[in-house]
C-alpha cells in the first residue's frame, strides 16, 4: 500500500515538474549556448602534455567584457559540433563578423599584431630571424588576460563601467534600435581613458620582468623593483593614479601602445636623445630639461654595470653601521655605569702597612704644629 502511494505521488509530481521546466527553460547568455556547460567552475581536463586545462567562463565577466557581441564560434572556428573535440588555440588576428565602421570591413586585430611584431616584444629580430627563447615573448593573452575596464563615470553616487546614463540618453534620441548606442558609447569611453590602474599595468609587466630566470636569459636588470624604489613607484603603491607607469614612459606620445622599442633604437621613447621629450609631456614634467631626463630610473647595485652606485651603497652601509654601533656602545657603557656605579676597570694600589701610614700622618701633623 505504501509503494502504491509513493508511485502515485511521483506520477502526480511529473506534470508539475514538466510545467516548471517549460516555463523556465535552461539557457546561457551567449547565442550558441556554450556557457551552458562552460559556466561550471570544475569544467577541466588534463591535456596530452599533462597540463591542467580549465575551461570555466565567468558569465558575468563575459557579458561585461569586450567580446560580448562576438559569438564563440567566431574565435573558436574549428568547433562544429557538440560535444566537440579539444579546440585549437585562438588566433586573435582572424576576422570577426563585426564590421569596422570607419572602413566598412570585417574587424581584425591583425594590425595590432603587426605593430607588436615590430616592437621589442616581437619574436623576430630586425633581419626576420626568430629570436632566442621564443617562449619568453608575449602574445595577446599574456597581457590581455581578463577584462579590466575601469569605471570612470560617477552619476549621482552610482559608478557605471564606462558610461553615463545621462550622456547615453542623448545618443538614444537618434540611435533607437538595439543596443548600438550603449555599445558604441561604452567602447569609445573605455578606450579614451586608461583601462588599467597604474599598479595593474606594473603587475602585468612584472609577470615577465620580475622573473629571475627571464632576466638572466635576456640579460635584463630588475626594472620592476628599481621602479618601485623611485618616487613614482612609491606614490603608485600608495594609490596615486597620476604617476606614470611602464606604458607612460616606454611608448612615444601618440603612438600605438603596442609599439614598445628597445632603448638603443633611435625612435624609442627611452633613447638618450628622446628621454627629455618623453618626460616633457603635457601630463608630466612640462618644463623638463636635459638634466631631469639624465636621471637613471632603473639603476641597480650591480658592481659591473653601475660601479659608482655600488660603491656608494657600500660606503653608506658602512657609515650607517659605524654610527649605529658607536652609539649602541655608548648606550651600553652608560647602562653599565648606572647598574654598577662603583665598578672600575683599573683599581688604585693600597698599602697593607696601616700603622706606618698612621705614623707618617701624625709626624706630618706635629711638624705643622711647630
Amino acid at each position: 500500500m505504501k509503494k502504491i502511494w509513493l508511485v502515485g505521488f511521483f506520477c502526480g509530481l511529473l506534470p508539475f515538474l514538466f510545467l516548471i521546466s517549460q516555463s523556465n527553460p535552461v539557457y546561457a547568455e551567449d547565442e550558441l549556448n556554450c556557457v551552458l556547460c562552460h559556466k561550471h567552475r570544475g569544467l577541466s581536463r588534463i591535456d596530452e602534455d599533462g597540463q591542467f586545462r580549465l575551461f570555466y567562463i565567468n558569465e558575468e565577466l563575459f557579458e561585461s567584457g569586450p567580446h560580448r557581441r562576438i559569438e564563440c564560434k567566431d574565435c573558436h572556428s574549428d568547433i562544429d559540433r557538440i560535444p566537440h573535440d579539444p579546440a585549437k588555440k585562438v588566433d586573435c588576428t582572424q576576422e570577426c563578423h563585426i564590421i569596422e565602421p570607419s572602413g566598412q570591413t570585417k574587424f581584425s586585430h591583425e594590425s595590432v599584431a603587426e605593430t607588436l611584431a615590430k616592437s621589442v616584444h616581437g619574436k623576430l629580430d630586425e633581419n626576420g630571424n626568430p629570436k632566442e627563447y621564443q617562449e619568453d615573448y608575449p602574445d595577446c593573452k599574456s597581457c590581455h588576460d581578463q577584462p579590466l575596464f575601469r569605471p570612470f563615470s560617477i552619476y549621482k553616487g552610482e559608478k557605471i563601467a564606462g558610461m553615463s546614463k545621462r550622456a547615453i540618453t542623448r545618443c538614444k534620441s537618434c540611435h533607437t534600435s538595439g543596443n548600438f548606442a550603449k555599445d558604441f558609447y561604452e567602447h569609445v569611453t573605455t578606450r579614451l581613458h586608461k583601462t588599467r590602474f597604474p599598479m595593474e599595468t606594473i603587475e602585468v609587466c612584472a609577470k615577465c620582468h620580475q622573473d629571475k630566470g627571464f632576466r638572466e636569459r635576456h640579460k635584463l636588470d630588475d626594472v620592476v623593483t628599481s621602479y618601485k624604489e623611485t618616487f613614482h613607484g612609491k606614490l603608485v603603491a600608495l594609490g596615486s593614479e597620476k604617476m606614470p607607469d611602464c606604458l607612460d614612459c616606454h611608448i612615444v606620445e601618440g603612438e600605438n601602445s603596442h609599439l614598445i622599442e628597445a632603448k638603443h633604437v633611435l625612435t624609442s621613447a627611452v633613447h638618450e636623445n628622446n628621454v627629455a621629450t618623453t618626460c616633457r609631456t603635457s601630463e608630466c614634467h612640462v618644463n623638463a630639461g636635459p638634466q631631469l631626463a639624465s636621471f637613471q630610473t632603473h639603476v641597480t647595485y650591480d658592481r659591473e654595470k653601475y660601479p659608482m652606485q655600488f660603491y656608494m651603497l657600500v660606503f653608506f652601509k658602512a657609515l650607517m653601521a659605524f654610527v649605529l654601533y658607536f652609539f649602541l656602545t655608548l648606550i651600553f657603557l652608560e647602562l653599565m655605569r648606572r647598574l654598577f656605579p662603583s665598578f672600575t676597570f683599573f683599581k688604585e694600589k693600597h698599602t697593607d702597612n696601616y700603622d706606618q701610614v698612621i705614623a707618617e700622618i701624625e709626624a706630618d701633623r706635629r711638624s705643622r704644629d711647630r
